[in-house]
């Protein structure tokens, strides 16, 4: 009888020691906790923490956010579809009017989209090959990360990518089961010190001297600023003067206009499909803006100064990165980016 239990005993455990346990890891898709301190107003990170990962087929992967990213594996390929596309049903801008009750330029012009394979969730829950998946991961309330999952079931070396940021990718490299990979711990310090050096970057924007009647939208690469510099530009009635998306990783524009006004027609004409069937537009000032160029802005225009360009980014080959507005009368006009909202803001101060 004893050593029909032992025979047992020694059978458990070499069951139990033979079994190779799938682990999950965590991965952090921007930040994960505030800024430290000292940082600038408006810097967030558009970057996979760690850079790459090692783990064992089998182990699944958390990705969370307290920003707004994507999760996406796009089957080897390393750039998806724009986040915005035209209208398949050939549907046109109509209705739309402003302050005095005059329809916009944009009227009968061709409406765009949010990207249902961006925006959506779409694809299975693993990764291990050809097949694309999808996830978009934001922070609801703010207290709680937004996170997905995803298994990587086979061997391989796997880019992960956000379609909204462009540049911000990571790749997970699955070994053999089995195989030797770094511990949580070494990850978890990799990613402090990724994350400390991305945020140092942010730390050394400072207010950048621009060119004369210039105000740069945005500032960096991954280490990026939501913010305007300067902050105030001052100039003569009549300048024009020059905005110049300076990063990469985000799309920007300028807004004037009364704030509760500008929410407003926000939530009326920028309508984000939550789920299958749902209304889908993308606000028709992130392509055409309120006015064809050339532009001019005196704090009256639409009757109640609302004046909004199309977005810039940064991206060479992308959109255009500059835009030019000429103020012809004295005055201080605050404007903000309308993607971004009213914590990114600036103001043109005119005078005589």
């Amino acid at each position: 009888m004893r050593k029909t239990i032992t025979l047992v005993v020694v059978l458990v455990a070499l069951a139990v020691g033979g079994t190779a346990h799938a682990a999950t890891w965590t991965v952090n898709a921007g930040e994960a906790t505030k800024p430290p301190a000292g940082t600038p107003k408006g810097a967030t990170l558009n970057q996979f923490f760690p850079g790459q990962l090692q783990v064992n087929a089998g182990d699944k992967v958390t990705f969370k956010t307290f920003t707004f990213h994507t999760v996406s594996y796009l089957g080897g390929k390393t750039q998806g579809p724009p986040p915005f596309m035209p209208d398949p049903q050939k549907v046109l801008y109509e209705g739309i009017t402003d302050a005095d009750g005059a329809e916009f330029y944009f009227y009968g012009l061709i409406k765009f989209v949010y990207t249902a394979s961006v925006f959506g969730p779409a694809g299975p829950t693993t990764i291990s090959g050809k097949t694309p998946t999808n996830a978009l991961i934001f922070s609801p309330n703010g207290k709680a990360p937004g996170k997905t999952t995803y298994t990587f079931p086979k061997v391989g070396t796997y880019l992960v990518l956000c379609q909204i940021h462009p540049g911000m990718k990571m790749t997970v490299v699955a070994r053999a089961k089995g195989a030797t990979v770094p511990t949580a711990a070494d990850v978890q310090n990799v990613q402090k010190v990724e994350t400390d050096a991305a945020w140092a970057k942010a730390k050394a924007f400072g207010n950048p001297a621009t060119p004369a009647n210039t105000v740069y939208m945005g500032l960096g690469g991954k280490t990026t600023l939501l913010d305007f510099k300067p902050d105030v530009l001052r100039v003569k009635a009549g300048t024009t003067v020059n905005f110049v998306n300076k990063a990469p990783s985000e799309a920007h524009n300028v807004a004037f206009g009364p704030l509760k006004y500008m929410e407003k027609f926000s939530n009326q004409t920028d309508l984000f499909p939550m789920g299958p069937g749902k209304p889908n537009q993308g606000t028709p000032v992130f392509f055409y803006g309120t006015d064809p160029a050339p532009y001019s802005y005196d704090g009256t225009n639409h009757g109640n100064g609302f004046f909004v360009t199309p977005l810039r980014d940064g991206v060479p080959g992308g959109l255009p990165n500059a835009v030019r507005i000429t103020f012809p009368k004295p005055g201080k006009y605050h404007y903000i980016c309308f993607l971004h909202g009213p914590d990114m803001a600036g103001d043109i101060v005119v005078t005589q």
